[in-house]
């Protein structure tokens, strides 16, 4: 809605800084969200689906597809910020192109990668098109309104993926010791699962904190006017 008010009040710079605001924030949330989903996938899995015909044999396989989707998390949620900020400019042709060539390039990814990968393959495939499809998007938008301020997003998002892989880390020592092994009980899995999102939630903010990231205010203050709201 912010860039449909300054798109049409033709605010061009107002645009490219609510663009860089929104992708920082994106990317604040998402790349965290896909490292901890990778580190978690299998007691995720497990929780939510090991049940009745789903055995262990399922759970393995299901997970194994949801790496390869979580890889392609942040490139998923950024592509819905570009698209939409090209609607804003009253361009739907240029997204609906590019959507055209990544659907092309999921297609030839999937056959070229479900061999060796099996169905992981095609989720691999499905996260390296949105990758493509958001880069193709970025370059576009940068054509058409100038300088994105990519660098300073380039510095966010680099202090947001080295905060990332601490958290990765320590989320996966800790869950070795407070998640369950195969055969414990759905409740001892849900607190450690639990336990290990409350761990990786505090040591993220305190990496974050640690490296300086704006992003980490930014989400405080929006929650907090959650908090009034409700």
């Amino acid at each position: 809605p912010s860039i449909s008010r300054q798109a049409a009040k033709k605010d061009l710079q107002a645009v490219r800084d609510t663009f860089e605001y929104a992708m920082k924030l994106v990317f604040f949330i998402t790349i965290p969200s896909m490292v901890g989903l990778i580190v978690l996938r299998e007691p995720i899995v497990t929780l939510l689906f090991k049940r009745g015909a789903f055995d262990a044999q399922t759970t393995h396989l299901t997970a194994y597809a949801l790496l390869y989707y979580s890889v392609g998390l942040w490139a998923f949620s950024g592509v819905r910020i570009v698209v939409s900020t090209f609607y804003a400019l009253q361009d739907t042709k240029t997204p609906v192109r590019i959507a055209v060539i990544s659907v092309c390039a999921n297609i030839i990814l999937g056959i070229l990668l479900m061999g060796p990968m099996g169905h992981g393959g095609l989720a691999l495939a499905t996260s390296l098109a949105s990758m493509l499809n958001l880069g193709l998007l970025v370059w576009a938008l940068e054509t058409k309104l100038g300088m994105l301020g990519l660098k300073t997003m380039m510095t966010s998002i680099y202090k947001t993926i080295i905060c990332s892989i601490f958290m990765g880390a320590a989320v996966w020592a800790s869950a070795q010791f407070i998640i369950p092994s195969e055969g414990g009980s759905l409740a001892g899995l849900f607190f450690g699962l639990l336990g290990s999102i409350i761990i990786g939630l505090v040591l993220y903010g305190f990496f974050s904190l640690l490296f300086k990231s704006s992003e980490l205010k930014k989400v405080m203050v929006i929650a907090g006017k959650g908090k009034d709201k409700a």
